[in-house]
C-alpha cells in the first residue's frame, strides 16, 4: 500500500493511485483545483504543470494525507464489486438523488432575486439544470443496466462460467457511454465552478446565496468522488474481471 510519494518517483506516479491508496488525498487534489477524476489517469508531475504548482509542495500535503494516523481508510479497490456497487448506490447516487431536489429551488430563488446584478447566475442556473437531468438519468441506467452486468459478471466468475453478454457483447460498451456521462457532468461543474468564481459568494450575497454556492460545492466534491469510484476502481475491474473469465473459460478447451 501507498504509504508515502519520493520527488524521484513522483514523475511516474499516476494521480488516480494515489486516490486509491487514500481517499482523503482527495482534499488536497480538490485544494490545488486538479481534477482526479476524469483526468485522474496521468502523471502527478503532468497536473502540477498545467496548474503551475509546485510539485515537492504537494507531494509534501499529500504525504501528510498518506501517513496519517487517523482511522484506518476504506480501501475500495480491495472491495468485492458487488459491495462497491452497494457502496456506490447508498453513499453517491442517494445524495444526488436526495439533494439536487435542495439545490434547484435555492438556484432558481437567488436566480430571480439577484440575477440582475450577478448576471453569471442564469447561466449557472441553465448548466446546472442540465446536469441535473443527465445525473438522474445517468444513475438511474448505472443502476438498470450497467451495475446488473457487472453484477452478471461476479455470479459467472463464482461458477466458472463464461458470460453471455448478449446485445451489449462486452461490458466495455456501457462503460463507455457512463464515463462519457462523467466527462460532461464534470465539465459542467467545472464551467459553474469559473463563473462562480471557485464557489465564492459576493460580498453582500444573502444566506440563500451563500448556501446555494456552498451546495453547488459540496455537489461538484461529491460528484469528484463518485467518478473517481466507478472510472478508476469499479469499471477497469469490471473489465479486467470480463477479460478474465474470457480467457479462463477458452482454457478449458
Amino acid at each position: 500500500m501507498l504509504t508515502d510519494i519520493s520527488f524521484d518517483e513522483s514523475n511516474q506516479l499516476i494521480i488516480k493511485d494515489i486516490l486509491t491508496a487514500n481517499i482523503k488525498t482527495a482534499l488536497v487534489f480538490e485544494k490545488y483545483g486538479i481534477n482526479f477524476c476524469c483526468k485522474g489517469n496521468r502523471p502527478i508531475k503532468d497536473a502540477c504543470s498545467e496548474k503551475n504548482i509546485s510539485l515537492e509542495e504537494l507531494l509534501t500535503e499529500l504525504n501528510s494525507v498518506l501517513n496519517s494516523t487517523e482511522a484506518k481508510e476504506n480501501h475500495f479497490e480491495n472491495w468485492n464489486l458487488k459491495f462497491l456497487i452497494t457502496y456506490i448506490m447508498n453513499n453517491h447516487h442517494s445524495y444526488v438523488r436526495t439533494v439536487l431536489p435542495q439545490i434547484i429551488p435555492h438556484l432558481e430563488k437567488i436566480t430571480s432575486k439577484h440575477g440582475g446584478k450577478y448576471s453569471e447566475l442564469k447561466q449557472v442556473k441553465k448548466l446546472f439544470d442540465e446536469v441535473a437531468e443527465e445525473m438522474i438519468i445517468h444513475i438511474n441506467k448505472e443502476e438498470r443496466i450497467l451495475f446488473h452486468v457487472i453484477r452478471y459478471l461476479v455470479d459467472c466468475d463464482e461458477i466458472s462460467e463464461k458470460p453471455k453478454m448478449h446485445g451489449f457483447k462486452t461490458v466495455k460498451n456501457p462503460i463507455e457511454k457512463m464515463e462519457a456521462g462523467h466527462t460532461n457532468a464534470g465539465a459542467i461543474m467545472e464551467e459553474i465552478k469559473e463563473l462562480t468564481n471557485n464557489f465564492t459568494p459576493p460580498a453582500d450575497a444573502c444566506e440563500t446565496f451563500r448556501l446555494t454556492y456552498k451546495e453547488l460545492e459540496e455537489f461538484t466534491k461529491d460528484l469528484h468522488i463518485h467518478v473517481h469510484l466507478e472510472n478508476n476502481i469499479l469499471f477497469p475491474k469490471a473489465i479486467q474481471l470480463e477479460e478474465h473469465l474470457i480467457k479462463m473459460t477458452r482454457s478449458k478447451f
